[in-house]
């Protein structure tokens, strides 16, 4: 589903974009990921995130990306989760992945992008469920 939605490929059950793989070794090596990946975790865990919900890693989410002209794109929902629970396939998305990272603190409504080599899309998270996120 992912896949046809972003016309990555011309089969449904082609899950295998960058944006949704977990890239953990590239975040982890590359000082201005890890810095931001770290902020991205202190802004959860301060006390105004509990009041105004926030992307974090459990979170369901879904959004939609922004095509062309402000033209809206088909929804995606997954679920933010740790990178050894990443299951693309099943709607389980690392928070190490380009779009998990990008979506990690961000507040209902945000507008975001994901730059991946030469490309850049654009995003909306426009819905947030964190019945399964990890400070609850």
């Amino acid at each position: 589903m992912l896949a046809r939605v972003l016309s990555y490929c011309n089969s449904a059950s082609c899950f295998n974009h960058r944006l949704f793989q977990c890239q953990q070794h590239r975040v982890l090596q590359h000082p201005l990921l890890l810095s931001d990946l770290m902020h991205r975790f202190e802004q959860l865990q301060q006390r105004s995130s509990r009041i105004h919900p926030l992307a974090e890693v459990g979170s369901e989410v879904t959004v939609r990306q922004i095509l062309s002209h402000g033209r809206a794109g088909q929804a995606l929902t997954f679920q933010v989760v740790e990178p050894s629970r990443a299951n693309p396939d099943r709607g389980q998305v690392s928070y190490l992945s380009p779009i998990g990272l990008a979506l990690l603190a961000l507040p209902l409504g945000a507008e975001f992008s994901v730059v991946l080599g030469a490309s850049e899309s654009r995003w909306r998270l426009i819905a947030l469920n964190r019945k399964g996120a990890s400070n609850e």
